[in-house]
């Protein structure tokens, strides 16, 4: 048995496709806002180049960590969120990823002393250093993507 006459599944179905069309136009926003950059903070480091310039990589950790602390500083966090996502690479000197190691989603408070980010960049330093994957690197990558920065872009948007 069929419900309504050809104007109400007509109905149905523009409804339908308005939604997917709107849906569409918000996957689109955030892609258009990602691929411009909204939200996206990186950094390199140097390693072992010219004295007065590189970075040690026993020195990577706590570098990373201050970076990290002041970049979060002019993220916007717009009701409250406050969510980041980083990782971490290790670049050659043909700029080929040598290993890379993301963090996930996390909170700015994961990013100091009671946080889980301070050791576990320590132990990926290390277990970094102990399989010589800084012998065949020459830069250290860190990216970090503010969510709150994004949503705020997309508010703005509309």
């Amino acid at each position: 048995m069929r419900m309504g006459g050809p104007a109400v599944q007509g109905n149905m179905i523009l409804a339908s496709l308005i939604r997917r069309l709107r849906q569409g136009s918000a996957e689109s926003k955030v892609r258009d806002a990602v691929e411009a950059g909204v939200g996206v903070y990186h950094m390199c480091w140097e390693l072992g180049g010219e004295p007065a310039t590189a970075v040690r990589p026993d020195e990577l950790d706590s570098i990373v960590l201050q970076w990290c602390r002041a970049t979060m500083t002019q993220m916007r966090r717009p009701y409250g969120l406050d969510y980041v996502t980083m990782a971490l690479s290790l670049v050659g000197g043909e700029s080929e990823e040598t290993v890379r190691h993301s963090f996930g989603v996390l909170r700015p408070s994961d990013f100091y002393a009671d946080g889980p980010v301070p050791a576990t960049l320590t132990q990926l330093m290390e277990q970094w250093r102990a399989a010589g994957y800084f012998e065949s690197s020459r830069w250290l990558s860190t990216v970090m993507f503010s969510w709150g920065d994004l949503t705020r872009e997309l508010l703005l948007a509309g």
